[in-house]
């Protein structure tokens, strides 16, 4: 028999913690935990078989770690995009001396230069490029949501990234 609550706030009461502390054990972030959390009860609120579900608790904790992996997998892909565009400084070498507040500037500099760059790209590819490297869609979701085929999606990306590459290091 499935479990019944009256209404989202007694959910949210009864098992946000328990979502929180489960997707902070996987992303290490507590924003990021906290956006699994939401996530997956605007999931729940949404969707359209409730009653369907016999065990509320497995199935929040189920849609909280797959939230959870893929916000892992957005920051590893943003992580490899800005490794890949970053251009190196004496040979690779890093400067000596630098500080955090260095650090900062120059990765503040690096998004403005990605953001100038994307805005230079034609349509498909930064929508491409934007809902799968910042908004965390694999390329079978951004083929539904643009209504094209999963290969011209690949297609896209990998020729938007190179684009983009392209526009930033040309500076």
């Amino acid at each position: 028999m499935p479990e019944k609550l009256s209404n989202i706030e007694e959910l949210y009461d009864k098992y946000s913690k328990r979502l929180f502390f489960t997707s902070l054990r996987i992303t290490a972030n507590s924003f990021d935990a906290e956006e699994a959390m939401h996530d997956t009860f605007i999931k729940y609120y949404h969707y359209k078989q409730k009653d369907d579900i016999i065990k509320i608790e497995n199935w929040l904790s189920s849609v909280c770690i797959r939230k959870s992996i893929d916000i892992l997998r957005a920051r590893k892909k943003e992580c490899e995009f800005l490794d890949e565009i970053k251009t190196p400084d004496t040979n690779g070498e890093a400067i000596s001396g630098s500080t955090a507040a260095d650090d900062i500037e120059e990765s503040t500099l690096q998004i403005e230069h990605i953001k100038q760059g994307l805005e230079k790209l034609p349509d498909g590819y930064r929508v491409v490029l934007s809902l799968h490297l910042f908004e965390g869609y694999d390329y079978s979701e951004i083929a539904q949501i643009t209504k094209m085929k999963e290969s011209t999606v690949r297609t896209q990306y990998m020729r938007g990234k190179n684009k983009l590459i392209e526009i930033i290091k040309s500076r």
